[in-house]
């Protein structure tokens, strides 16, 4: 009996062990959209950087704080090689142990790091004070000796691990696309080889669809890459309006049907800046109306533009760009201005209006759901700049979130002073192939709602006969089932 008492308690020791282990796996399965799904949570979470020079415990347990408020529990980060590893095999883990510890531990936070930046002592130009860092190694296997002891250190916690940053624009690669495909193929072998249980990402591109298709198609690339990332700053950092954010993801699913091995899609890094001088808002962007790139047009772009995301139902995990603006004294990489204003709160932390506008999407699409604006019956007026989408939640209530598109290629007139009053008005009316019985909210951005009025419901139909639409803001309707 006693062997046998023993043998038990070793039984449920493993046990436990092994549900200890599976915890950290089980918190990424929710970042891979499966297959064969019909209805799937998309996790909107936030990004952040932590520069060693000026970070500290206490400043990142304000961003902890402000995620919990935030109700937010997925996080972007970055690992930077070049201040971890400044010197050949000398390491400084400065505070990333306890900084990862209290993040999972503390605060249940899933963290998806991507890992950048090459040191001085392995760049093929170290000579170059400035961009040292986006230079390919002197050698390659070095990054993954690296990535060894990175992954081996961290694989209790994490469970992903992105694979360089932007590598489709120059400044963040300054080799050839041969170089970056034999870097990564070294890094993805050593991600496995210390934790064959770990999912690699492809390092989120910037714009190119094309750069993946290269990866895939000409490198050889697809086999060892288990989720592919892409950014998006279409109206910021591109004169593409907001809008053609479903096209972009789409080409990108189609470049993975075609040269890859049906790797679930990320967009983990998306955004809309607070600045502008005058009209103009970066090189590639020019704002038309007054309200372009302001606080409060922000929160507007981001619950527009996250609900444009998840209606292809073709992303399986967000990160938006980033918790809190840059104080002056950071150094940024690339555009000096937008680079500091793309936080949901400012620098002291206090919360832009796009955080509650965050954490009001969360909850509306908190369940799973599905796209179903295929189904409804939308009339809208002759020339519209109108937009809308359908979501059918897993309960059988429906979102509709409807608005007057803002960049208009072609649409708008020769005044470029960015001071334009958007006096647009539109009605457009919905019909659902469904009879919905339950109560019907009106919401704005930030979720103040209330009762929707004119509403009917007959033959086996649901009809919201008038959507009055104003250029500006969003308009979120909420139909129980």
């Amino acid at each position: 009996m006693r062997k046998e008492y023993i043998a038990a308690l070793l039984l449920l020791a493993m046990a436990a062990f092994a549900a200890c282990g599976d915890t950290a796996g089980s918190r990424y399965d929710r970042l891979v959209r499966p297959a064969d799904a019909t209805y799937y949570h998309v996790p909107v979470g936030l990004c952040e950087d932590y520069p060693e020079e000026s970070t500290t415990l206490t400043g990142i347990r304000k961003d902890m704080e402000f995620l919990k408020e935030s109700k937010v529990d997925l996080l972007r980060i970055s690992f930077g090689w070049d201040a971890i590893e400044a010197e050949k095999d000398k390491y400084d883990w400065l505070f990333w142990d306890d900084f990862v510890k209290m993040a999972v531990e503390e605060y249940d936070i899933t963290l998806i790091p991507y890992i950048c930046y090459m040191p001085r002592w392995n760049s093929t130009k170290p000579e170059d004070n400035n961009w040292f860092w986006n230079y390919p190694p002197v050698d390659p296997q070095q990054f993954g000796e690296f990535i060894k002891l990175l992954v081996n250190r961290y694989k209790k916690y994490i469970k992903t691990w992105e694979l360089w940053n932007e590598p489709d624009i120059w400044v963040y690669w300054q080799g050839s696309p041969e170089q970056f495909a034999e870097m990564i193929r070294i890094g993805a072998r050593a991600v496995k080889e210390a934790d064959p249980d770990a999912r690699v990402v492809l390092g989120g591109v910037a714009y190119s669809e094309e750069f993946v298709a290269k990866m895939f198609r000409d490198f050889g690339l697809s086999p060892y890459i288990d989720i592919v990332n892409m950014h998006n700053y279409f109206e910021t950092w591109s004169e593409r309006p907001v809008e053609d954010i479903d096209d972009h993801i789409l080409k990108m699913t189609d470049v993975i049907r075609q040269y890859g091995n049906r790797q679930p899609l990320w967009m983990a890094e998306v955004g809309y800046s607070t600045f502008r001088q005058g009209s103009k808002i970066s090189s590639e962007y020019t704002a038309y109306y007054d309200y372009e790139h302001t606080p409060e047009y922000q929160a507007v772009d981001l619950f527009k533009r996250l609900a444009l995301i998840v209606s292809t139902e073709k992303i399986s995990a967000v990160a938006w760009y980033e918790i809190s603006d840059l104080p002056p004294s950071d150094e940024v990489i690339g555009d000096e201005y937008n680079n500091r204003h793309l936080g949901v709160a400012f620098v002291n932390y206090v919360p832009k209006p796009a955080r509650k506008a965050l954490m009001f999407f969360n909850s509306l699409f908190g369940d799973e759901y599905r796209n179903i604006t295929g189904q409804a019956a939308i009339t809208r007026p002759e020339n519209s700049d109108s937009h809308a989408l359908v979501f059918e939640k897993v309960d059988g209530s429906v979102v509709i979130v409807s608005w007057l598109q803002t960049a208009l290629p072609g649409k708008r007139s020769a005044d470029t002073s960015g001071t334009v009053r958007d006096e647009r008005r539109e009605s457009i009316s919905v019909s659902l192939p469904m009879a919905l019985q339950g109560s019907a909210r009106l919401y704005d951005h930030l979720g103040e709602g209330k009762a929707l009025e004119n509403i009917r419901r007959e033959g086996g139909m649901t009809l919201i006969p008038e959507i009055v639409l104003e250029g500006g803001a969003v308009c979120i309707i909420h139909i129980e089932k």
